[in-house]
């Protein structure tokens, strides 16, 4: 968990950098296809991790895994089937993560044998890496707290606390990487990611 070595933060930077443009994507597009077009108008029904990229949210998933992506807009009175709505578009931004990961498990024992030693040890690496970081991303972007996508979920039960999240998210990101530095976040979690990554990723 706490492996600083170059090679790691690469390979995590990279892993994030794809995950974040995923999950981003799949939030808004989630919120869109539920009837909310504020976030294509905000310009955020894209795939490129630039559109979606909090770099304090980057920073952490790569020093400590615990990463977010920079809010995203949703009003509930847009989506079809109201409030809930909030809980699946949440949903679905974790699904698009893990099912990233668990695609590249699938391929990847098809794609090794064609490469170089030196590639095949490079996409392997790769590969557990985003492993690793869509199971932290998705377990963690659950929680109903700021600075996570899951705080639209508490949202849905109290439609005030939107305003108040997106007016504090820089503080509660701050705070927020703070614990994360000690440990405590991915400790309390572990479990859970045991859990996920043995479903997920086979172990």
């Amino acid at each position: 968990m706490t492996d600083f070595t170059l090679q790691q933060l690469g390979l995590r930077l990279c892993a994030l950098i794809l995950l974040i443009g995923v999950y981003g994507v799949a939030v808004a597009g989630a919120a869109c296809a539920l009837g909310d077009p504020g976030p294509r108008h905000d310009g955020r029904l894209r795939l490129s991790p630039l559109a979606h990229l909090d770099l304090l949210g980057l920073v952490s998933g790569v020093l400590f895994w615990v990463g977010w992506i920079k809010p995203i807009a949703v009003d509930p009175q847009n989506l079809r089937v109201g409030r809930p709505g909030l809980v699946l578009v949440v949903i679905a931004g974790a699904v698009s993560v893990l099912a990233v990961a668990l695609v590249l498990q699938w391929v990847r024992p098809v794609v090794l044998p064609l490469l170089g030693d030196a590639s095949s040890s490079f996409v392997f690496a790769l590969v557990d890496a985003i492993g690793q970081a869509a199971i932290w991303f998705a377990v963690l972007n659950l929680l109903p707290l700021p600075p996570f996508m899951g705080a639209l979920m508490l949202t849905a039960l109290v439609p005030q606390a939107g305003e108040f999240f997106r007016r504090y998210h820089l503080y509660a990101a701050l705070l927020c990487t703070g614990v994360a530095a000690t440990g405590l976040i991915t400790g309390a979690l572990a479990p859970l990611h045991r859990m996920v990554a043995s479903l997920v990723l086979g172990g």
